[in-house]
């Protein structure tokens, strides 16, 4: 599973430096939580958009979106 792939829409919230809140919502309308390390949601978000440095996917985890 890819929370930024397998869901219509997602937004993030950091927990931590370590942690990060991952909140969806699927195409039938359903939410659902997740929380990721910082690592695996980097991972994640780069195979959705592979053209963001892994600086600037960092910059934006620490900002949330």
């Amino acid at each position: 599973m890819n929370v930024f792939t397998d869901y219509a829409q997602t937004h993030w919230v950091p927990i931590n430096g370590d942690m990060v809140t991952v909140q969806t919502i699927d195409d039938a309308g359903k939410r659902e939580t997740h929380v990721l390390s910082v690592p695996d949601a980097l991972a994640q978000f780069k195979v959705k958009y592979p053209f963001v440095d892994d600086a600037q996917a960092a910059a934006l985890f620490a900002q949330g979106g």
